[in-house]
């Protein structure tokens, strides 16, 4: 950026330049209420309903498509590992931590499993909260979702989509992404990826507007997706897992009659054609639009949505007082441009908006503003752009969780020594040495940072604040600067949720051939000083205290019970424990004397 003070850099008084610039929004005012008028003149009611339905319906289909999408990529995926050799095919425990893995990595799978031929099923699924996975090994002879997946996956040679079936045991119909894994010929068994058909139907509510009601019917027009699906009192089971479109709650829906249509071709997407109905329903008339899909999903589907008539017509009663309103939008020009020569304009709105942002500590969202031909702007501009910069590095420098304390009067009160009540994690990567050794320093530096963007935004989504990074090593604490009663509960949700995204990175990176990366977690809660510590030039807010050591101390004692098979060795003192709810499982680990330390500890490892 040029210097302000530069001679060369001319810039225009503000005065100077609105007063002159009077006339002109005058005159632009009445130029745009005049190509207004001419452009709602040409413009039709069926012109704008072709947009409205071309946007739509290829609105709805993408969003359904995305919906049932990732459940193809798991089965396609999890048949292509299998089919490799990498995993036994009678490894249970191998087989559910692929299979929870899965689940993990796509949030629109209710179940993903493994069908043997034998009918034995390693299954993997989603709680009702939506976070937890619980796997197991099912008995699927008597079962005939199992029966009817293992025929229809292998009888085909790539993943294919299996028809709307009423699984009990989840009591919703589902949508099931089946895979075959074959070796040489032979049929080895069968994965399913199971979508919820209520919760895409859940999904895709707000993917229309507010004027439209959207609906995805299959063959002899069950209903896929609409609002209404599961709120009627119709009963379905494994002989009806959907009702028909006559059937739900819909009066509108329910005179659907693909027969009664007509064909229309839009101008401007003369390959896109849809068919359209009129229906009357009381005293209103509605039009359905709808387009056939083939074989979107291994079958037919039509994907449609109608909208009272009357949304058409409310536009030509807005054209009208637009142009009894041209008049008044001249006038109200003028006025305008007179108060506008009155003030600064435009740019002093932009420079104020920018800096609320930095007031409110968002230093993405504000933005970088642009030089100005006004001079006064321009300076507050160019002061406000090295302001923003600077904010944005110290943001980088200094826990995200201390900044907005730094910003406030009265930080220095606030980030005094004193002693608090806290829970302490640290971290550390297992083997660290040997991925040292074997990465060049720039992909070591790389390592790092992933590793440390990926530990650290669960420990931020927790409400921890990150202290340090000591080489591969995270120290993070809770309760500090400001009190948090379940500080404790807090870092142990941290490290479990480090654990079950580390567990399915794993998976991506065994899919890549890569070496699994391991982490072992020390969590203990106690007292500790809180505070700026350090000489005046360079301080920190940091912790000091034996509460300290003794999370440090836990983090390498998981090196004695590491059996190398999980992705995270998670130890937790008994002071952690007594401040966890019951339903966190905690498996003892005996009294140890940690190093450094006179007194025993007693350790648990957290499931």
């Amino acid at each position: 950026m040029a210097n302000v003070s530069d001679p060369k850099a001319w810039r225009f008084p503000i005065w100077v330049v609105l007063a002159a610039t009077f006339g002109g929004l005058a005159a632009l005012a009445i130029a745009l209420v005049a190509a207004v008028i001419n452009l709602i003149a040409v413009e039709n009611t069926t012109d704008l309903l072709k947009v409205l339905v071309d946007r739509e319906i290829t609105n709805l289909e993408k969003s359904l498509v995305g919906e049932l999408d990732p459940a193809l990529e798991q089965v396609r995926f999890l048949s292509g590992y299998i089919a490799s050799g990498q995993v036994a095919l009678d490894d249970n425990q191998r087989l559910s931590d692929l299979l929870m893995g899965s689940l993990a990595a796509s949030p629109q799978l209710t179940s993903v499993s493994f069908i043997r031929p034998d009918l034995s099923v390693v299954v993997a699924t989603r709680q009702r909260d939506g976070k937890l996975y619980v796997a197991r090994v099912d008995d699927g002879l008597y079962k005939a979702s199992y029966r009817q997946a293992l025929r229809l996956g292998s009888a085909a040679h790539d993943p294919i989509w299996g028809a709307p079936i009423y699984i009990p045991d989840l009591d919703k119909p589902v949508m099931s992404a089946l895979a075959p894994v074959r070796h040489k010929g032979e049929v080895l068994g069968v994965f399913t990826a199971v979508v919820s058909l209520p919760q895409i139907s859940e999904n895709l509510k707000g993917r229309s507007g507010p004027e439209t009601t959207p609906f995805v019917l299959g063959e002899n027009g069950i209903v896929f997706s609409h609002r209404e699906l599961f709120s009627g009192d119709f009963h379905l089971s494994e002989d009806r897992p959907l009702p028909r479109f006559d059937e739900i709650t819909d009066p509108v829906l329910a005179q659907f009659d693909a027969t009664k249509a007509r064909t229309v071709t839009p101008e401007n997407r003369p390959d896109s054609p849809f068919q359209e109905q009129m229906v009357t329903v009381g005293d209103n008339q509605y039009l359905i639009i709808f387009k056939d899909f083939p074989d979107l999903i291994d079958q037919p589907l039509t994907i449609g949505v109608y909208l009272k008539s009357s949304v058409v017509e409310s536009v030509f009663e807005k054209l009208m007082l637009t142009l009894y309103g041209a008049a008044v939008v001249i006038v109200i020009a003028i006025v305008l441009a007179l108060i506008l020569g009155r003030r600064i304009g435009q740019p002093m709105r932009a420079l104020a908006d920018a800096t609320r942002h930095l007031a409110a500590l968002d230093f993405s969202g504000a933005p970088n503003l642009p030089r100005s031909r006004f001079r006064e702007i321009d300076v507050a501009a160019y002061a406000y752009n090295r302001m923003r910069n600077g904010l944005g590095w110290f943001s980088t420098y200094v826990p995200q969780s201390l900044v907005p304390h730094l910003m406030r009067p009265t930080s220095s009160q606030v980030l005094a020594s004193r002693e608090v009540e806290v829970t302490v994690l640290f971290t550390d990567i297992v083997g660290f040495s040997g991925i040292a050794q074997r990465l060049s320093p720039r992909r070591l530096a790389a390592f790092l940072n992933r590793h440390f963007t990926l530990l650290g935004a669960h420990i931020v989504a927790e409400g921890g604040s990150i202290d340090k990074y000591i080489g591969d090593s995270i120290m993070a604490f809770w309760g500090a600067p400001e009190v948090q009663e379940d500080h404790a509960i807090r870092a142990v949700h941290a490290a479990q949720r480090i654990s079950a995204r580390l567990s399915a990175d794993n998976a991506r990176r065994a899919a890549k051939g890569l070496a699994p990366v391991r982490v072992r977690i020390g969590i203990h809660s106690g007292r500790a000083i809180a505070g700026n510590i350090g000489a005046p030039g360079r301080i920190n807010y940091t912790l000091v205290g034996d509460a300290v050591n003794i999370a440090q101390r836990l983090e390498q004692y998981g090196k004695q019970v590491d059996d190398g098979k999980r992705s995270v060795i998670i130890s937790v003192s008994a002071d952690t424990a007594a401040l966890l709810p019951p339903e966190i499982t905690l498996t003892p680990l005996g009294v140890e004397v940690l190093p450094g330390r006179s007194t025993a500890t007693e350790i648990f490892r957290l499931e």
